[in-house]
């Protein structure tokens, strides 16, 4: 009914057309029912293998700001910016617990390492307050929380035994260094205040033993510091880690302590993971649409972020970095069809990595990865933002090639089966595709590969990787990493690829030999082809 509710809310009769052909392969329902079935409705293009893993979702009238985990995993706090109010949930159900008046807006939210208390820090400078999430009273206020005025805390954490707490804070208007406090909650004073003004302090502070620990990024290196939570406050290098030179202003960017991976937006919207102890990248993803919140799992083998086009992109840690495995809309355009693009996406994963709440200005979707994570399908059954894939039929129509523009993955589908044939892992993000009675052409970033189609027994649902394509031809003249779209000729003589938001230009490469042939300039790369006989490239 989710996936489906903007038919169902038309005709309702559609949920009874519509459970028996489109519920997945493994449902129970399918299993059952489907030798029973004579449905009105046909499947055409293939059924997703799993149900969605969202499990539930809520909606506010306010404005939904801040949101956290508990560290036990059965509480979500979340901060309603309209009305000054923060509530408590069930995070199992989404079920309303508890209800705490706010003392202002744009709020941190944190709960103690116990899980019994939630604190709430203030970008106006009323203090912080925190809450018993057993008796529903006040625990403590503290004023002052930094030196500046009109500052947001971005990250806090509290010292092992609880009775300490550290918030960092970025000034919202100039450009003031970050600040770092640390606060005796017995006490309810500042103990220790510094301005970092060596590198930019990226989220998050972590507690490490008797110190708190935090990490300054600039071009090239990553600076991990530490301070005693006690009253000897010295201030100390930890160590030095390697950065990418081209990494500037870090408008988004996320650190995972333990396994020392840097997860950041680069200009042009490219997502990226830069693994620091080992050098290298482990993710690059492009995008047309620009990237809000992210969040790492605790061990590493998930990545999730947020964009703007309401979607949530999750991501897998495999041998060769993170390949895109899941996206997930956000409640607003699935359950009413009227969501305003534009939302920023902020998706958060739960301490134990099983569940991910995934929050938009009036949504919370509640998603577990516990058990779907293992067995996602590579078909998306959302809808999707205008040309966000790329589709391409065989000259004899029997098959068609689809993938999501920048993703690692190519599904092949039959068309008279409706059977997944072949499912291709890149390992680069995709921006074009062509496909012929045999075999399949992709085109990444600086080569097209290609990949012959299973024969015989292994024609469903085969699974391949780069190691198992037929030929690879590298461009000589390779374009610019933000490549937007690419054509390839009926002929498979030439290809015209689109290059980058910024430099506006069309270049054309001979198939065979990568050889650039010419070059031009366009506003737009909607609509690119090449025109049958192979003599004309046409856009919109």
């Amino acid at each position: 009914m989710i996936a489906f509710f903007e038919v169902i809310s038309t005709s309702a009769p559609h949920i009874y057309h519509s459970a028996l052909p489109l519920s997945p392969q493994t449902s129970i329902i399918h299993k059952l029912y489907k030798p029973y079935a004579h449905p009105l409705a046909r499947v055409v293009r293939g059924l997703p293998v799993s149900w969605e893993p969202i499990v539930t979702t809520i909606r506010y009238p306010e404005h939904v700001g801040r949101i956290t985990w508990s560290p036990c995993n059965r509480y979500i706090g979340v901060s309603l910016d309209d009305l000054a109010r923060i509530v408590v949930l069930d995070a199992v159900t989404l079920k309303q617990l508890h209800t705490f008046e706010s003392q202002g807006y744009g709020q941190w939210l944190s709960f103690s390492p116990d899980s019994h208390s939630l604190t709430q820090f203030n970008e106006d400078h009323n203090g912080h307050i925190t809450w018993d999430l057993q008796t529903g009273g006040q625990i403590s206020i503290i004023h002052s929380i930094s030196p500046i005025t009109h500052s947001e805390c971005f990250s806090s954490t509290y010292s092992n035994d609880g009775n300490m707490v550290a918030v960092a804070y970025n000034h919202l208007f100039n450009q003031i260094p970050t600040g770092i406090s640390i606060y005796n909650l017995l006490s309810k004073t500042c103990t220790y205040s510094h301005q970092v003004t060596e590198g930019q302090v990226v989220t998050p502070i972590w507690t490490h033993g008797e110190f708190l620990r935090f990490v300054t990024v600039k071009p090239g290196s990553i600076t991990i510091w530490e301070v005693r939570f006690t009253s000897m406050h010295t201030l100390a290098k930890v160590e030095l880690l390697s950065a990418p030179d081209d990494i500037g202003d870090l408008e988004k960017a996320l650190f995972l302590p333990h396994l020392s991976r840097l997860a950041y937006i680069c200009k042009g919207g490219t997502l990226a993971v830069w693994d620091a102890q080992d050098s290298k990248l482990l993710l690059s993803f492009p995008s047309r649409e620009w990237f809000s919140g992210m969040s790492f799992s605790s061990d590493g083998h998930f990545f999730v972020c947020g964009s703007y086009d309401q979607q949530a992109y999750l991501f897998k840690e495999t041998s060769t970095g993170y390949v895109l495995c899941q996206t997930v809309t956000c409640g607003a355009n699935r359950l009413t069809g009227s969501g305003i693009l534009g939302r920023s996406i902020q998706p958060i994963f739960s301490p134990n990595a099983e569940s991910i709440t995934i929050s938009n200005d009036q949504d919370i979707q509640l998603w577990h990865t516990a058990d779907p994570i293992t067995s996602l399908s590579n078909i998306q059954v959302q809808p999707a933002v205008k040309t966000h894939f790329l589709l391409q039929f065989s000259p004899d129509g029997s098959i068609v090639a689809i993938a999501r523009w920048g993703d690692h993955i190519v599904t092949v589908l039959n068309l008279k089966s409706g059977n997944s044939q072949l499912v291709i892992d890149t390992g680069v993000g995709v921006c074009g595709l062509r496909a012929t009675g045999n075999a399949i052409v992709v085109v990444v970033l600086g080569k097209i590969i290609t990949w012959n189609l299973p024969t015989g027994d292994h024609v469903l649902d085969a699974r391949v990787t780069i190691n198992n394509s037929v030929q690879t031809v590298t461009f000589n003249h390779p374009p610019p990493l933000f490549s937007q779209s690419a054509a390839i000729s009926p002929d498979f003589n030439y290809i015209a690829i689109f290059q980058g938001e910024f430099e506006d230009g069309l270049d054309i490469y001979d198939m065979s030999t990568g050889d650039h042939l010419a070059d031009t300039t366009t506003k737009s790369d909607q609509g690119l082809w090449i025109t049958p006989n192979g003599c004309e490239v046409s856009g919109l």
